[in-house]
C-alpha cells in the first residue's frame, strides 16, 4: 500500500512538473482585494446568467471617471477601415517611445471613457505616448474583426508615429487580459510578415493564452480559480462563445498553439495568483524562454487578474511599473 502511494504521489508530482501548472502564493487573497470585491458587491455569475444579461451591462462597465488635461489627447482614426485611436502625450515632447495598447474586457467591451485616466497616467510614468487602440468587439464583431483592426492599427502607427512625437524605433505592445490575447497574436503575425523587428517589447497582463475548452478544464488555475476573484470560468466561456466560437483552435484566437517562437519580440508577463488565466501566462513565457526569447516574468501572490483592486501607489503596481521600465531600458539598448 505504501508503494502504492508513493508511486501515485511521484506520478502527480511528474505531472504537475510537466504541465503548465505554476505555483505562485499561498492561496492567502490580499485583504485589501477582499475588500474591494465587497466594496462593488461582487457575485459570481453562471454561464446561464451571462448568457441571459444584456449584452450592454457587460460592454459599458461603471468605471470611475477621473479627469486629466484634455490638452494631453488626441482623438483619431486611422488606416482605410477608420479605426479609432486616442493618442495620449502628457509629455508634450517628441523622440518618446511608443507603447500601443490593447485594452480588456473579454473581446466584448470596447475602450470606455472610464479607462482614459490610466492610458494618460501610462504615458506620464512611461515617459512614453500612447496609442490606444480601439478595436472592433463582439458579438457585432466577431473574429477576426479585433485581430485585423489591432494589426492594422499596429502597422499604422509603427510607421506614422513621428508626427505625434513618437519614436518609431522604440515601439512597445502593452496589452491586458483580451488585449494581451491580441498583442500576443501580433507578434506571431508580424513574425511572418517580416516586421516583428518593428516591436521591442510586449507587455502582457492576464494572458488569455489558450481559449480552448480542454484548457478551460484541465488547467490547475482554472480549477482553483473558476469562482470568487472576479474573473471566473464562466465569464471566460461567455467571453469566447461571444468573440471566437468554435475558432478555439486557431492560433490567432489561442496564440499558445502556435508552433514557432523563436524571434518573437522580449516579453514581460504578468500573472496573479487568483485568476484562472494564471496557467496560461505561465505556459506561454515558458515557451518563449524555451525558443530563446528574453521573459521577465512575475505572477503577483494575493492579487487577482490584472492586478485589479488595487489602489494608486500600491506595492504591487508599483513593482509592476519598475519592471516594465527595466524591460523598456534593456530592449530599446538591442
Amino acid at each position: 500500500m505504501k508503494r502504492f502511494l508513493s508511486l501515485v504521489t511521484s506520478l502527480i508530482f511528474i505531472f504537475l512538473a510537466s504541465s503548465s501548472y505554476s505555483q505562485c502564493g499561498n492561496r492567502i487573497l490580499d485583504p485589501n482585494i477582499g475588500a474591494f470585491l465587497k466594496v462593488i458587491a461582487y457575485k459570481d455569475l453562471t454561464i446561464e446568467q451571462l448568457r441571459s444579461m444584456p449584452i450592454e451591462q457587460l460592454k459599458y462597465p461603471q468605471l470611475p471617471l477621473i479627469p486629466y488635461p484634455k490638452e494631453d489627447v488626441r482623438r483619431i482614426k486611422i488606416t482605410k477601415d477608420s479605426i479609432p485611436v486616442v493618442v495620449f502625450n502628457p509629455m508634450h515632447k517628441t523622440n518618446l517611445p511608443v507603447i500601443i495598447h490593447y485594452h480588456g474586457g473579454g473581446f466584448i467591451s470596447p475602450l470606455v471613457e472610464g479607462l482614459e485616466y490610466s492610458l494618460w497616467q501610462d504615458a506620464k510614468t512611461y515617459e512614453a505616448i500612447v496609442f490606444a487602440v480601439d478595436y472592433r468587439v463582439a458579438p457585432e464583431f466577431k473574429f477576426p474583426a479585433a485581430v485585423d483592426d489591432s494589426y492594422n492599427a499596429f502597422k499604422w502607427i509603427s510607421e506614422n508615429a513621428q508626427p505625434f512625437g513618437g519614436d518609431t524605433g522604440k515601439i512597445v505592445l502593452m496589452g491586458n487580459s483580451a488585449g494581451a490575447n491580441l498583442v500576443s497574436v501580433i507578434t506571431h503575425k508580424a513574425k511572418k510578415d517580416k516586421l516583428v523587428n518593428r516591436i521591442k517589447l510586449q507587455v502582457v497582463n492576464g494572458l488569455p493564452a489558450d481559449l480552448s475548452p480542454q484548457n478551460m478544464e484541465r488547467s490547475v488555475s482554472y480549477q482553483e480559480n473558476a469562482v470568487g476573484y472576479f474573473q471566473t470560468k464562466a465569464l471566460c466561456y461567455f467571453a469566447v462563445e461571444n468573440y471566437a466560437p468554435d475558432q478555439y483552435n486557431n492560433p490567432e484566437v489561442s496564440p499558445l498553439l502556435n508552433k514557432d517562437f523563436v524571434g518573437l519580440p522580449p516579453a514581460v508577463i504578468i500573472t496573479t495568483e487568483f485568476d484562472p488565466l494564471r496557467d496560461d501566462g505561465t505556459a506561454y513565457a515558458g515557451k518563449l524562454k524555451k525558443a530563446g526569447v528574453q521573459v521577465w516574468e512575475k505572477c503577483f501572490a494575493g492579487q487577482i487578474h490584472c492586478l485589479i483592486g488595487l489602489l494608486p501607489g500600491a506595492k504591487p503596481l508599483q513593482e509592476f511599473e519598475s519592471l516594465v521600465k527595466t524591460a523598456m531600458a534593456a530592449s530599446f539598448k538591442k
